[in-house]
């Protein structure tokens, strides 16, 4: 048994010493020795993976078995072996039970076997098995499994051997492959890339490529989503189909193959008549001749930009992987010098986009290098200075700065370009026309993407009007602070005296001084109403509250209202009134008559006269405004006259300017702001107006300004219902037009009668809230005409006063019908308080709640309702506001809304949340001026806006007075009707 193994152990050295030309050689040794020496017939070397067994050399008798043959491993005998990874013998297959029906052993009989794993680099590379039809008469003896295991061994010590030579010679030859490549990629590219013009780098590429490839034809195929593709570029041999320029529109490729390129695929055809595409693409490529193609997508930032293509069309053709992955990196190159061109073509437009905008911007635009020097100026640099951009270059622009401005001027450029800061100045340059002109110069260091300092980039604005306006808003805040602090002066000093009590003793002395600090005042709020009404005004942050007017009736209005004044200097003031309807501020128009009539008076002489007229321009077409209103093109011209001194010719357009006056002591011996006429000329322009003056020295001056002219209407507006009624009953007609016009201006609606019959009629028909009753009258006396009138059921409960030349008799108590008595002629004031008790229903006590934290204005607020009898609360802040009304419900609100903790808008806010508070009526009494979207958050229910210091106290007595009045009216209105409603039932 020891000679045998040791014969097989020579066998074994012989064949591993022996040089074999080749594995098969080695391989049929190996299975003939192995055969020899266990007295089988069969050997065989299979290649085993998880799913096949492949014989890779083969010594038997059976011609099935043969080199190539792949089994199913399941059905072969090497399957346990390559599953446990270790020697398998079977003595007599079958008599095995399992192994019956196995395969193999139905086909071949194979009896006996041995078969021991390959392993090739730690891994079951295969089998090397034995087997025979014989059945052996006993086991295989351990020297013959090792014997079978040395040479299993030995055979994979040379496969792995030749696998480590192949993987050499491979890595060698793809070493030369990819050296070769990169050289031809690097020419290729270099010659891509010697141009950023786009037709230039695919005209070079498509060349380029068909030079390499030696195919007879390269073509760039560009794509869009939107429209057909297009050949941009074509390198072709001579003799086949040009198709440069060409659009294809391919539905096949469209639907099948445009998504694979998109998702970054490659295209390879050998041969198109064998190749599985779609019949509409091939008939598309054999219209140009194409017998194979390579197709790589091109890509720009990751979206399909196109194809690079290469056709073969004499014959098919085997494209090598080293071509596609050449021609894959090609079209890479191509997308980057896509992108970079697409990048250099963006910088130039953004240079020139640079250009229009430096050039078409409303500033003097320059740029500087490195080195200080001027590389740049803008189109309206030029035009500024007259120059041209060479004169301008480098120091150039320095000749234009003026002489005395030069150095500093330098010398912070200088300091800058050392410092890299920014920095801005101010100085003095030449403009074309040879003025100098007030520049400001602001620069700014320009870096580039690494950091690197590349110059100074920096703009010019000429300022000289703006430091002439600095200059005009010093002196202008010179002027206010004189004028302000004048009437202080005043109003400190004479407080001052009487707070000593030095004038205690001399009461005239201390009258005159509540004289002076009240003038002052006066004056004081003058000066700061006119300064904030000329900004807002002029700002837009004051709106014109139009509406329908009468220009008589504005004409009427301001005339009485200045007519104390003239009086006071003697001097006659005369009105003819027009009647047109405008479309006007009537507030704001009122307050340009005045100023004007004003004016007049005070540089009128005593006993001179003081005219204001309107006369009407030619009609002409009508037109529509903003309103909505028809408007006619006319206009009206109102003239104020007066026989003062005059104004000099040189005045008479600086006269409209802030603070001018013809004569700068005129503020002190005449007072004044000179505000007013610029003032004027602001609400006369927001009117669509004008307003100038005409003068003669030593005759007087003539002020004239236009409004437009509405449209007459055809029919009368109709009258306010919420307006109070007074039926004024007089025989004497000029009592009559007095009265009804002393009431109409202060919003009462009026019905004149002549006869007690009249009166009895009328209050009737019309129910008035008041009647103003003359005793003294023919036919029908006033007794008779109130007897008549509380005989009545509809009119006894009319409020009746007496307006008589007599004196009431001595009754211990007045006339149980009459509300109040007046004396002609009736004192203004008088007469109003008497209507506004007539109108203050005793049978409902009003309630006010002041809302202002201003502790002394809301006392005077509080001591005007009281003197009304009307029951007033206070509150200080936001939040005690709220709790305040809530417990007092109150008929009226009067609120400021600048509070403490929350502000106006907050309380109405909150207002409009609760049911019995929402639609309370408001008085907004504030120092602020409002928008139109303002006024919308502080509605509830009736508003009044009130301007503090706009309006004077009597005005705001008079109109918060009327509005309790109407509500009340409203109230005993509504009640009345709930008590007729109720007893209908």
């Amino acid at each position: 048994m020891l000679e045998n193994f040791s014969a097989n152990l020579k066998h074994l050295h012989r064949i591993s010493t022996t040089n074999y030309e080749d594995f098969e050689a080695l391989f049929v040794d190996y299975l003939e020795t192995g055969c020899e020496i266990l007295g089988m017939q069969t050997g065989i070397i299979n290649q085993v993976n998880d799913q096949s067994c492949t014989i890779i050399a083969v010594r038997s008798n059976f011609d099935k078995l043969s080199p190539g043959l792949e089994l199913p491993v399941g059905n072969t005998y090497c399957a346990q072996v390559f599953q446990e990874k270790r020697t398998i013998t079977y003595v007599h297959v079958g008599s095995i039970t399992a192994m019956q029906a196995h395969p193999i052993y139905q086909e071949l009989r194979l009896e006996s076997y041995i078969g021991t794993p390959i392993w090739v680099n730690s891994e079951v590379y295969g089998t090397l098995n034995f087997s025979s039809t014989q059945i052996r008469n006993s086991d295989f003896p351990p020297q013959e499994q090792e014997i079978v295991e040395l040479m299993a061994q030995s055979i994979g010590r040379f496969i792995a051997a030749h696998q480590t030579a192949i993987s050499r010679q491979q890595v060698v030859e793809e070493l030369r492959r990819q050296n070769q490549k990169s050289q031809l990629f690097a020419e290729l590219t270099l010659k891509i890339r010697q141009s950023l013009q786009l037709e230039e780098i695919l005209q070079t590429t498509v060349t380029e490529v068909q030079s390499f490839l030696e195919a007879d034809r390269v073509v760039i195929f560009r794509l869009w989503s939107d429209k057909p593709g297009k050949v941009v570029s074509e390198a072709v041999v001579a003799g086949w189909p040009v198709i440069l320029g060409q659009n294809i529109d391919d539905p096949c490729f469209r639907e099948q193959y445009q998504e694979k390129y998109r998702q970054g695929r490659i295209s390879t055809i050998t041969d198109i008549d064998k190749a599985q595409i779609a019949a509409c693409h091939a008939e598309l490529l054999s219209s140009f001749g194409v017998k194979a193609n390579l197709v790589i997508p091109i890509f720009q930032r990751s979206e399909l930009w196109g194809l690079l293509i290469a056709h073969q069309c004499a014959q098919a053709r085997q494209w090598s992987s080293f071509e596609t992955e050449l021609l894959q990196q090609i079209a890479d190159q191509v997308g980057i010098a896509l992108a970079q061109s697409q990048l250099l073509e963006a910088v130039r437009e953004s240079e020139q986009r640079f250009r229009t905008m430096a050039d078409s911007a409303p500033v003097l635009l320059w740029m500087s290098g490195q080195d200080g020097l001027c590389t740049f100026f803008n189109q309206n640099w030029l035009i500024f200075t007259g120059r041209d951009l060479d004169q301008e270059r480098g120091n150039g622009w320095s000749e234009g700065v003026h002489p005395e401005d030069l150095q500093q001027c330098m010398e912070t450029h200088r300091t800058a370009f050392n410092t890299r800061k920014d920095f801005q100045m101010e100085y003095r340059r030449r403009r074309a026309d040879g003025e100098y002109r007030w520049i400001l110069d602001k620069g700014t260091p320009r870096f580039t993407p690494d950091g690197s300092f590349a110059g100074y980039i920096g703009c010019c604005i000429d300022i000289s009007d703006r430091r002439e306006i600095e200059q005009l808003k010093d002196e202008f805040i010179s002027v206010v602070s004189h004028e302000l602090r004048t009437p202080l002066t005043s109003i400190l000093g004479a407080l001052d005296l009487l707070a000593s009590g030095v004038l205690r003793s001399q009461p005239e002395q201390g009258q005159r001084m509540l004289d002076i600090a009240a003038n002052n005042a006066d004056r004081l709020v003058r000066l700061i109403n006119d300064i904030l009404d000329i900004e807002r005004i002029e700002s837009g942050k004051v709106m014109m509250t139009k509406q329908v007017c009468d220009g008589a009736n504005l004409m009427n209005i301001s005339t009485e209202l200045m007519r104390n004044m003239a009086q006071k200097a003697g001097v006659n003031l005369s009105a003819v009134p027009k009647s047109v309807r405008l479309w006007a501020d009537p507030d704001r128009i009122i307050q340009v008559f005045t100023n004007l009539l004003s004016n007049a008076i005070k540089f009128s002489p005593p006993d001179s006269t003081v005219w204001l007229r309107a006369q009407l321009q030619e009609e002409s077409e009508v037109t529509t405004d903003d309103s909505g209103l028809s408007v006619e093109a006319r206009q009206i011209v109102f003239q104020v006259q007066d026989q003062g001194r005059g104004i000099p010719a040189d005045k008479l357009e600086t006269i409209f300017g802030r603070f001018q006056q013809v004569d700068a002591s005129d503020s002190r011996t005449k007072g004044g702001t000179g505000l007013g006429l610029a003032i004027c000329r602001s609400i006369i322009q927001h009117h669509g107006g004008q307003i100038w003056a005409e003068s003669t020295l030593g005759e007087g001056s003539t002020f004239y300004f236009t409004l437009p002219v509405l449209q007459e209407e055809r029919e009368a507006l109709a009258l306010d219902p919420t307006k109070p009624t007074v039926l004024v009953c007089d025989d004497d007609a000029s009592v009559r037009a007095v009265v009804q016009t002393m009431l109409k201006q202060q919003g009462y609606q009026v019905i004149a009668v002549t006869s007690g019959e009249e009166a009895v009629e009328h209050a009737e028909q019309d129910m008035p809230d008041v009647i103003l009753l003359n005793l003294m009258m023919p036919s029908m006396h006033g007794w008779e005409t109130l007897e008549a009138l509380k005989a009545n059921l509809e009119t006894k409960n009319i409020p009746v006063i007496i307006l008589s030349g007599l004196m009431p008799d001595a009754r211990e108590s007045p006339h149980p019908g009459v509300s109040d008595w007046l004396i002609k002629p009736p004192d203004e004031r008088l007469l109003f308080q008497a209507l506004e008790r007539a109108l203050t229903k005793p049978n409902h006590q009003v309630k006010v709640l002041i809302i202002e934290d201003d502790l002394d204005l809301a006392q005077v607020l509080v001591t005007l309702f009281e003197g009304y009898g009307i029951e007033t609360y206070h509150a200080q802040t936001g939040p005690e506001a709220i709790e305040l009304s809530q417990r007092v419900i109150p008929d009226l609100l009067v609120l400021d809304l600048i509070l403490p903790e929350c502000d106006g808008f907050a309380v109405v806010g909150w207002l409009r949340q609760h049911n019995r508070l929402r639609r309370v009526p408001l008085v907004v009494y504030t120092a602020e001026d409002l928008d139109q979207s303002e006024r919308e958050l502080l509605k509830l229910g009736q508003t009044l806006f009130l301007t503090k210091s706009r309006i004077t106290p009597e005005e705001f007595e008079q109109r918060v007075i009327s509005l309790l009045n109407s509500i009340v009216q409203g109230r005993e209105g509504e009640s009345n009707h709930e008590s007729q409603t109720h007893s209908d039932y």
